[in-house]
């Protein structure tokens, strides 16, 4: 997996939250969790964020799938592998 982001649309700006280090839940409901400090990245406009994640490698399909759920939710979860 090349990276795993959080990314959620907030008044006309893009955050994007790397959550890359943190990797994927091994169980439904884990006992406890340690804090762990994740980057974040603001994005003026969809496009420069669109952008970066091409850059890093994310698809044309990815993309429009992840450009999809941000439009209806304000929020969508993007991995690429």
């Amino acid at each position: 997996m090349k990276g795993r982001f959080l990314l959620h649309s907030l008044s006309h700006t893009i955050v994007l939250v790397d959550i890359t280090k943190i990797g994927l839940q091994k169980e439904v409901y884990p006992p406890e969790g340690e804090p762990q400090p994740v980057s974040a990245l603001r994005f003026q406009t969809w496009k420069n964020a669109e952008t970066y994640l091409l850059g890093l490698g994310a698809t044309s399909g990815m993309i429009d799938q992840t450009s999809s759920q941000l439009h209806k939710t304000s929020v969508a979860v993007l991995t690429i592998v």
